[in-house]
């Protein structure tokens, strides 16, 4: 009995593979026989083809849109998944700056072998028919629905010659397709940090939230200025010009017990020094408990002629009380220290601190602003990180400075410069064009206002980052249709945002997208007024709307996130 059992099991796995192999059989000899069942399969593998060079055809075209050091024409021809093409040395160059000498040698040997798997599919006789066509999935998808029509009404190739083809050479046509498979996730790795899975749609894209600057931190970041603007002006031959850095903006926390960093480059000019320099200075506001528990060092105090020096307490540092001397000669007094610029403001006086530190730049290293940069007037190029990251940025940097008197009600790209360090132009440290003006006087409505965009601002922000996407400047997309005589109009900028935007909806991924939109187009029902960055429900529409997209968009792309790029 036992021996009987055991023959049984062991004849059992070689019933399996024989029964396995005659039905294997079976089915090659009805594809061979049968025109319905080899056009079925046909179907199978065409659609599965074209789904993956679908998806190749959309990592490489966003790839391929920030190779910035290529022309129209090269970047046209590289989406005719020609291996010969991506050998070249200037694709290699574009692909090292976009990814870095490493990952870019792999890549390219990754698309090398999808790109060979691909010749090998569409050069089979019964496939030739798509072979054109495999570089566009939209041809590629009308030859695949005319196939399905001729299928349906029997009008598809009866030949036993192509159908024995097709069969034969069935495990080939696998081997190649799961390999296509692996290298195409493998590239959506390199280009958008991640490769994606069937459950990325139901994760939660929503990452950590920055905390929102407050009614408070706004206020005293006005002050600030307002106090500064107060004791700006001097005789000197050439204005003091100011940029406000932008890459600590996120530091603002909703704290009462945190002390809020502006850092500062002020330019200078003495007989000594003809060449204008930029000395960095850093403003600390302190908070009510911070000024409570005494934290602020009082060293130098700027006052008006009318308050009363002997109500000034004894600094507790060794240096000199200032009086009424102005900005100027304290920035002068650190130059000759070779130190910067350091002051603390506590929520009404300025006062003078020790420096931490010395930051000077020579007039020719100041570097870049954006608007050049879009040009493509520089050496300098903006990779999608870049931008990704200096989206996140300036977003941030709205809800801090803008409306205020640290930023012009009409800034946009040409306020904003990067500057010069040991490694070259430094892209994710922007900085933002300020002036300190007593004088400064808003400007009132005016008949345009009325038809034009809600808020300047997020208009201002929104078209910014349509430009970042672009790499180009929006008047370059103007259509004379929106302007006024070839000048531009009150809304030009605006119509020709709307535009492109509509024109890139199925190139720009959704959170950018969506975030671009929400400027362009404010769906924010205002309690009465004009639209604020004052009013904190308008400040958080703002953040919800615009900064949560972009930061999911940088957590998603690149795998970052502000308190990993140091902004935090």
């Amino acid at each position: 009995m036992f021996v009987g059992l055991e023959l049984a099991l062991a004849l059992a796995p070689l019933v399996i593979i024989a029964t396995e192999y005659h039905l294997k059989a079976y089915d090659q000899a009805k594809t061979i026989l049968s025109s319905r069942a080899r056009d079925e399969k046909l179907e199978d593998f065409l659609t599965e083809l074209h789904d993956e060079v679908a998806i190749l055809a959309f990592t490489l075209r966003y790839l391929i849109s920030d190779l910035t050091t290529l022309n129209e024409p090269q970047r046209e021809q590289l989406l005719n998944l020609d291996r010969v093409q991506w050998k070249q040395d200037d694709i290699s160059d574009a692909l090292r700056m976009r990814l870095g000498s490493v990952a870019e040698i792999t890549f390219r040997d990754i698309l090398g072998r999808l790109l060979k798997s691909l010749d090998e599919v569409v050069s089979e006789r019964s496939l030739n028919f798509i072979s054109s066509e495999r570089v566009c999935s939209s041809a590629f998808f009308k030859k695949l629905e005319v196939f399905r029509e001729e299928m349906k009404n029997g009008r598809t190739v009866q030949d036993l010659g192509t159908r024995f083809q097709f069969t034969t050479k069935e495990a080939r046509r696998s081997k190649h397709l799961k390999r296509i498979r692996r290298c195409n996730k493998k590239l959506e790795f390199f280009v958008f940090g991640r490769i994606s899975s069937p459950s990325d749609g139901k994760k939660a894209t929503t990452i950590r939230k920055t905390p929102l600057p407050t009614n408070l931190t706004r206020r005293l970041s006005q002050d600030v200025h307002k106090r500064i603007s107060r004791c700006w002006n001097c005789p000197c031959p050439s204005p003091h010009e100011a940029k406000l850095s932008l890459f600590k903006c996120l530091m603002n926390h909703d704290s009462t017990d945190t002390v809020i960093n502006l850092d500062l480059i002020v330019s200078m000019m003495t007989e000594e020094q003809p060449t204008e320099i930029w000395l960095g200075s850093r403003i600390r506001i302190l908070s009510d408990k911070n000024r409570k528990e005494g934290n602020a060092k009082a060293v130098v105090r700027f006052m008006d002629e009318s308050y009363p020096a002997e109500s000034i307490p004894a600094p507790k540092d060794p240096h000199r009380f200032i009086g009424t001397e102005s900005v100027c000669t304290l920035i002068k007094e650190a130059h000759k220290k070779g130190s910067g610029l350091e002051l603390v403001f506590d929520g009404e006086n300025l006062w003078r601190a020790r420096s931490t530190g010395k930051h000077v730049m020579l007039r020719p290293e100041i570097g870049i602003p954006l608007n050049t940069l879009l040009l493509g007037n520089s050496q300098a190029r903006l990779r999608l990180k870049d931008s990704r990251v200096l989206a996140v940025v300036l977003a941030h940097a709205v809800l801090h400075y803008c409306e205020s008197p640290w930023v012009s009600n009409s800034w946009n790209k040409q306020h904003v410069s990067f500057y010069t360090t040991v490694d070259g132009i430094n892209l994710r440290k922007p900085y933002l064009a300020t002036q300190f003006d007593e004088d400064t006087v808003q400007l009132g409505v005016t008949e345009d206002d009325l038809y034009s965009h809600p808020s300047p601002t997020l208009l201002a922000l929104g078209i910014l980052l349509l430009e970042l996407y672009l790499k180009k400047p929006i008047e370059s997309f103007w259509d004379p249709d929106d302007t006024e005589d070839g000048l531009e109009g009150v809304n030009t900028n605006w119509v020709t945002a709307e535009k492109q935007l509509e024109k890139q909806e199925d190139d720009v991924y959704e959170g950018y997208r969506n975030a671009i939109k929400a400027c362009l187009q404010v769906e924010y029902v205002n309690r009465g007024g004009p639209l604020s960055l004052d009013d904190e429900d308008f400040r958080n529409f703002v953040y919800e709307q615009v900064v949560v997209p972009l930061e999911n968009e940088l957590k998603n792309g690149f795998n970052l996130t502000p308190e990993e790029l140091g902004v935090l």
